[in-house]
């Protein structure tokens, strides 16, 4: 378990500061973590119980986070454009989609392929999420951030790193 960022807007520089390089930061992490377990558990010679722990952990760690994550960013909502926020649900609700798909495919560990491309959707359209958010917040400075949504944005990576 990560600690907490705590965000200080007490300079100038601090209010001014934009969202950008906490969120580059903060998804290229995440998306380090999601390689590190799914691309070890789509090679050809993994087996089922490494492709099992990387069901466990996007049923687990990786929707909780993506749970925090998409609540911080609606926190956000009066923030964005109309275009912003309707990209920003579809992805969201792809990401949805595709989580709730795994808890209907009987026995995907058992078939690599299937998992493989299973996974694969899943890491493409994380990656668009994360491209999303960070071009709609990116802009944001942290001095327009409410002390509520600030902390919302503090906790994502509570559980980032969990063992599988």
């Amino acid at each position: 378990m990560t600690t907490a960022t705590v965000f200080r807007t007490e300079s100038t520089l601090e209010i001014k500061t934009p969202m950008l390089g906490f969120l580059e930061g903060l998804h290229q992490r995440w998306l380090r973590e999601v390689r590190g377990v799914l691309d070890p558990a789509r090679q050809q010679e993994a087996g089922v119980w490494l492709r099992w722990r990387a069901l466990q952990y996007l049923a687990g760690g990786f929707t909780r986070r993506f749970g925090r994550e998409r609540q911080a960013v609606i926190s956000l909502h009066a923030q964005l454009t109309g275009d912003q926020a309707r990209h920003l649900w579809a992805a969201g609700e792809l990401l949805n989609q595709l989580l709730r798909h795994l808890d209907h495919i009987a026995g995907l560990c058992h078939h690599r392929p299937e998992f493989s491309a299973v996974t694969l959707n899943l890491l493409t359209a994380l990656e668009y999420w994360c491209q999303q958010v960070e071009e709609a917040l990116g802009s944001v400075r942290w001095g327009d951030v409410p002390v509520e949504s600030r902390h919302l944005f503090e906790v994502i990576p509570d559980d980032l790193v969990e063992s599988c």
